[in-house]
């Protein structure tokens, strides 16, 4: 089966639910000031963790997510792999 590649545009891709298959890159949305945020060093979410696609990502090709409370930017092609491993075991 071939997939085609996620998009934000994609309805798919938002209020979707993802658990991790193997670790991911990600950036923590941190508080700063009083009206703003800025990003962390780029991270790992863990394989096994449960994400919520929440929001647009901060350019074409990264998504805002939710997971343990807490705002990250995802790479869509990180998600595309998770989408890709998971039909081929399915």
């Amino acid at each position: 089966m071939k997939l085609s590649p996620l998009t934000l545009t994609d309805p798919a891709v938002l209020n979707r639910v993802y658990t991790l298959s193997h670790d991911i890159s990600a950036m923590q949305v941190l508080p700063f000031n009083e009206n703003g945020a800025r990003l962390s060093p780029v991270s790992r979410l863990p394989r096994g963790a449960r994400i919520e696609a929440c929001g647009d990502g901060f350019d074409d090709q990264t998504l805002k997510v939710s997971y343990e409370g807490q705002y990250y930017f995802v790479f869509l092609l990180d998600l595309e792999l998770q989408r890709k491993a998971a039909a081929a075991t399915a």
